[in-house]
């Protein structure tokens, strides 16, 4: 199998698909909704999965950058949140067999808006496995879960088996060594390293940030993904990465722009208030700037145009062209990515020659999603 990454067409959200050479499938966030004038993108992720023993659709792994809804939309409807023994198969919902989260991101989110009831819901079966790791001290399929990142007050002291450390490496996947990915925590910040910051980050995106590797014949490649973090938490990181030495963790050849190319993640200006007066933050350009050659920048929004909207913010796309000038990459908008007309996933292989863009025209589908799928709208802490 080849290696892919298919970033789907949700507007301005994020749903993305990493597919691994040892065929492991990986799901960072989700935003599935109705209406028949959207992109059907239940069907094209149910023709990527497979079935396994039980017969049950499934992925191997899902990755919660943060709660908002245009992160998790839908998930309540379409992907078994419960104990697996209770998997319906006249539902035929997506199994998870993992899930990645961070509940100081969560709690984060909570303290500062009123979270949606996606959120609610997958919070809460993160919860339940977190509980049942608790009482059994071992996992299985369906039951799976790692926490990113210690949460603060020792809350997961008790529980530090499945806690993935900052600046740690992760290289399993439902309890068992892969050798084609890998995953580096870069983020959430502790609020020891924000100092003064931590109330300004409460108010904007505190995300889970992840480089990721995927080889694919041979050939690595970093993918750093990063939800909706923003200005203070890319100039957090580089601080303290700088204080190890190690921006080396920030290369990528494909960077997911953070918040849906939003000019938030690149400056403390306002632009509705500034407007070309605005000034980046020389340090989150520099965070965010480690494009190795030929990287690609791929923006998961809306058609990017000339106009007062952010996200997706105009200049933000400026300046990760500016970016890619010294490294001869490509930017990309998903929502630019089109056949007949119509929105389709953006895909990008990872092979012996390097990366490729899979043309529109080679987009096709099989037969795994039943006749009849549609589009359907979809406690803090983790004691």
């Amino acid at each position: 199998m080849v290696a892919k990454i298919t970033f789907f067409p949700v507007g301005n959200g994020d749903m993305t698909l990493i597919e691994t050479e040892s065929n492991k499938k990986i799901l960072i966030d989700c935003r599935i909704r109705k209406g028949n004038d959207l992109p059907d993108v239940l069907t094209m992720l149910r023709d990527k999965l497979d079935r396994d023993s039980n017969k049950r659709l499934y992925i191997d792994l899902f990755v919660w950058s943060h709660p908002d809804e245009d992160h998790c939309q839908g998930i309540q409807d379409h992907f078994h949140l419960e104990t697996p023994e209770n998997w319906n198969a006249e539902k035929d919902l997506i199994f998870i067999n993992e899930i990645w989260s961070s509940p100081l991101v969560y709690r984060r989110a909570s303290k500062t808006h009123k979270l949606c009831e996606a959120a609610k819901a997958l919070n809460k079966e993160v919860k339940r496995r977190v509980n049942k790791f608790k009482e059994d001290k071992e996992m299985s399929s369906g039951n799976y879960v790692y926490i990113l990142g210690q949460d603060e007050g020792d809350k997961t002291k008790d529980i530090s088996e499945i806690v993935l450390e900052l600046d740690a490496t992760i290289t399993k996947i439902n309890g068992k060594q892969v050798n084609d990915f890998s995953a580096k925590l870069l983020s959430p910040t502790p609020k020891s390293d924000l100092d003064e910051s931590e109330e300004k980050l409460g108010k904007n995106h505190s995300s889970v940030i992840f480089n990721y590797e995927i080889k694919g014949e041979e050939v690595v490649a970093n993918f750093l993904s990063a939800g909706d973090a923003e200005v203070v938490c890319w100039e957090a990181l580089l601080d303290r990465l700088d204080a190890q030495s190690n921006r080396k963790a920030l290369e990528y050849d494909i960077l997911q722009t953070p918040h849906h190319c939003s000019w938030h993640s690149l400056s403390h200006d306002s632009l509705s208030e500034k407007g070309d007066n605005a000034e980046v933050s020389d340090k989150a350009v520099e965070a965010i700037g480690n494009a190795k050659d030929k990287a690609f920048i791929i923006s998961s929004s809306n058609t990017i145009k000339d106009d007062q909207n952010d996200p997706p913010a105009y200049r933000a796309k400026n300046e990760y062209e500016n970016i890619l000038d010294n490294v001869s990459g490509s930017f990309k908008c998903v929502d630019d990515h089109k056949k007949s007309g119509k929105n389709i996933p953006l895909v990008i292989e990872i092979n012996g020659n390097g990366l490729k863009l899979i043309p529109a025209t080679s987009f096709t589908q099989n037969n795994n999603a039943p006749d009849n799928a549609v589009n359907r709208n979809g406690g803090k802490g983790y004691a």
